[in-house]
């Protein structure tokens, strides 16, 4: 059966962030984040495809390649698309010694690599604040490579999770802070990573016990805030070994 116009009326609006949650719907685009999706607890409303020799997903509708460009995101769609359902997520956190919390990330590549990374260490569960990107803009979804179906994302001001959390200790990366590697991370603590340019704001700086930094030991001027996310819960996974 052909895609009605409706339906790609409405899947091609999912490009907007107003129209995904108006509609409940997101888009997921490769072959690799398909096959996360319908092996996870997602509902699929709709699998297309453009091959014509498809047989991985049987229940595929056939589109065609213009039908495909007006619903993908990407300049070169990819010949899997498949529009899935936003979850009702339970936005109560989950209790756990170390949470982390993202403070107005702007980049929806760097948010899908911050959940990959997370799912990777065994993280799932991440907060952001509520002008973090979204995290089923189609990028945030592909740069998670399937990681977004496992890692829960819960939007949240900051002082709504401090007043739940009041035994955790307010940890925020810091480019003056301490040297993480010669510091103790507290068992129950928030850690806090900061917008791409202008770094954790200053609301949230006025909560913070403890400072630490990433050290350099080369000329870089800079780190991506995923990468200072991965080296970070590295740190923390290996000092729970250590204790």
């Amino acid at each position: 059966m052909p895609l009605s116009k409706n339906d790609l009326r409405d899947f091609s609006s999912l490009h907007r962030k107003s129209k995904r949650h108006e509609l409940g719907l997101f888009v997921v685009e490769g072959k690799k984040n398909c096959m996360e999706l319908v092996n996870g607890n997602f509902e699929v409303v709709c699998m297309c495809t453009t091959d014509p020799n498809n047989s991985d997903f049987v229940d595929a509708i056939q589109i065609t390649t213009k039908e495909a460009s007006r619903i993908s995101h990407l300049k070169n769609p990819s010949p899997f698309i498949a529009i899935a359902k936003i979850p009702k997520v339970d936005f109560k956190i989950e209790i756990k010694p170390i949470l982390f919390f993202l403070d107005q990330i702007n980049d929806p590549g760097n948010l899908g690599t911050i959940i990959r990374t997370l799912d990777w260490f065994g993280f799932n569960q991440i907060i952001c604040s509520p002008e973090t990107v979204d995290a089923y803009n189609s990028k945030t979804v592909m740069a998670s490579m399937g990681s977004i179906f496992r890692v829960k994302v819960i939007y949240k001001e900051f002082r709504a999770v401090i007043e739940k959390f009041k035994s955790h200790k307010v940890i925020t990366t810091q480019i003056n802070g301490e040297n993480i590697y010669k510091q103790t991370i507290h068992k129950n603590s928030i850690i806090v990573f900061g917008n791409e340019a202008n770094g954790i704001s200053k609301q949230i700086e006025n909560f913070s016990d403890q400072q630490i930094r990433i050290p350099k030991f080369g000329h870089a001027e800079s780190l991506n805030v995923s990468t200072s996310v991965g080296i970070i819960a590295n740190e923390i996974k290996r000092l729970s070994f250590k204790s």
